[in-house]
């Protein structure tokens, strides 16, 4: 169930707090290596992350002359996009691990391997066109 939409400056807080300490705790288990408890604080984070984002625009604009909260909020986009990027190399040395433990050489078991452009299959039916 979502959380109520903050109104009150203080539960914009409790809920920007919330989103700092799951982006912290998402990096911590990003460099663990652990994918279930990874799942878990994504998850977490995301939750969290649009609690913050039902927040109204107008009331927004108000507290946005607060230097403190704009400080926090600058450096939660630049956690999330370092989260970003380190999720996107991990994934990268993944798949270059995978490809050396089973590498593709391209042998097929049955048939013939893949054309110059593409499959060497042969079409099972056509298309015409049909006018009156």
């Amino acid at each position: 169930m979502a959380a109520p939409v903050p109104r009150k400056p203080s539960e914009f807080d409790a809920t920007l707090t919330r989103v700092e300490q799951a982006l912290a705790e998402v990096g911590a288990h990003l460099a663990d290596g652990q994918a279930g408890e990874l799942e878990m604080a994504c998850q977490t984070l995301q939750g969290a992350m649009l609690d913050c984002s039902r927040v109204d625009p107008r009331w927004l604009q108000s507290v946005s002359s607060d230097a403190t909260l704009k400080a926090r909020l600058k450096v939660v986009r630049a956690g999330i996009a370092q989260v970003r990027e380190n999720m996107a190399r991990r994934a990268a040395a993944v798949q270059r691990s995978l490809q050396i433990l089973l590498p593709t050489n391209g042998a097929t078991t049955y048939g013939r391997g893949p054309a110059a452009y593409g499959a060497g299959q042969k079409s099972l039916a056509s298309f015409t066109s049909l006018s009156a």
